[in-house]
């Protein structure tokens, strides 16, 4: 069952028959994971050309919409459809051509809450803590949002007869993006975040008061002081548990939306690794009892999938104080390495962190959640690869799931189905 993220550009520059080919090689890859709306991201990220793409060297993700459905900019929200649809290229209609009726399964890969949204966003998108909105971001908490996805989950239904998908970007911000800025961890406090939190409660002011100080403090350099209130601080805590919340009831509440018709609709998760994921609003023990499966991403060469050195050069310009705030960021997300930062920027983590992340996973899930272990399959070399493999193999996930295609050199393929011939 392990599969693997594909891109619009894939098919559409490559085509299906290479792709299945290329996959062939890998000799175990039955579940296709393809992106029906892009994210704000280079590809491949952060450097380097795509290997085999024929077409493109480099190709800059725009948030935008890679599907055919009808009646779609009605409503408060749509996203943008991006100009290959226009122009009459439909990826998804591509591969579920080529796949109906083959061992390959196709599961939808949609990014919910990030992308190039239009319509009423100034009452649906993210606020930061000094009221200016988050580019590009939805709120959980806003009133159009479900509303947008349980209409579009049923036009894919209808017009590509999935009922299974794979749901991605269910979080507040993080520090990256477009650029790095950690503004998108001090969110949200829209109109609708406002009240909620207000019925539970939580000091607004007092909230916003004890973030600006903490913003001060990272100027100061105290990034110690800083951790020490994000882990310890009362109030603080109790919104980081808003945050997760927030997550977690916008999840329940689009399945039940989009299922009130028939319950056909499955949502799987794809979630951030539990080292981050409570920071970004993100639940394992709630969130599985929502869906039966999830992936999450333990690359530990990219220090599982965050950009960690975009955020300790955003917060510190000198060795002494990098070495500092990478201490720090060791500490607040608890990943117990002795490993200084010119170490991390030469390696990553240590192998050992796809393990231990897999292992919290499964101790977070409910029982019986599938889980897959995300799989780094770029900037990396063939040892690197199936050393990642095999500590994911020995953790307490299900299977794997490869990220990504496009990303991957040809010696990749190669490696990965010379290993499963061996077992």
């Amino acid at each position: 069952m392990s599969g693997i993220h594909l891109h619009p550009h894939d098919i559409l520059d490559e085509g299906v028959d290479n792709i299945i080919s290329r996959l062939a090689k890998m000799g175990d890859v039955d579940h296709l994971f393809v992106e029906v709306n892009t994210i704000f991201e280079r590809n491949p990220y952060p450097v380097g050309n795509l290997p085999h793409n024929p077409v493109h060297q480099v190709v800059m993700g725009t948030g935008t919409l890679h599907a055919r459905l009808n009646d779609y900019q009605q409503g408060a929200l749509h996203q943008r459809v991006d100009p290959t649809i226009q122009a009459g290229q439909d990826p998804l209609a591509i591969i579920k051509q080529h796949t109906d009726g083959t061992e390959m399964k196709v599961i939808p890969w949609v990014n919910i809450l990030n992308g190039d949204f239009a319509g009423d966003l100034a009452n649906n998108q993210v606020i930061d803590f000094q009221g200016d909105p988050v580019e590009h971001w939805l709120c959980p908490n806003a009133p159009d949002v479900i509303e947008l996805w349980k209409k579009t989950f049923h036009s894919l239904q209808k017009t590509y007869g999935y009922d299974t998908y794979l749901i991605d970007r269910i979080r507040f911000p993080d520090w990256a993006g477009k650029t790095v800025s950690p503004r998108g961890l001090l969110t949200c406090f829209c109109p609708h975040c406002r009240k909620k939190m207000q019925q539970q409660n939580i000091d607004i002011n007092n909230l916003i008061f004890t973030i600006s100080q903490l913003v001060i403090l990272l100027k100061q350099h105290e990034y110690d002081v800083v951790v020490d209130y994000l882990l310890n601080d009362p109030l603080l805590k109790r919104w980081q548990q808003f945050r997760q919340q927030s997550i977690s009831d916008f999840v329940k509440n689009l399945l039940h939306d989009v299922n009130q018709h028939d319950g056909s609709l499955k949502l799987w998760l794809d979630l951030w690794p539990p080292a981050y994921s409570w920071i970004l609003g993100q639940d394992y023990t709630q969130l599985t009892k929502l869906s039966p499966a999830l992936k999450h991403f333990p690359y530990h060469k990219l220090g599982g999938g965050a950009d960690v050195q975009g955020l300790i050069n955003f917060l510190a310009k000198t060795p002494e104080r990098q070495e500092a705030a990478f201490s720090a960021f060791l500490r607040l997300f608890n990943l117990p390495y002795d490993l200084s930062y010119q170490q991390f920027k030469q390696h990553g983590f240590p192998i050992a962190f796809v393990k231990q992340q897999n292992d919290i996973v499964r101790e977070r899930s409910q029982p019986g959640t599938w889980i897959f272990s995300g799989i780094q399959m770029w900037n990396i070399d063939a040892d690197g690869l199936l050393e990642a493999v095999k500590a994911a193999k020995n953790s307490a996930c299900d299977d794997l799931l490869y990220y990504c295609y496009g990303w991957a050199t040809d010696d990749l393929f190669t490696a990965i189905g010379q290993q499963s011939a061996k077992r």
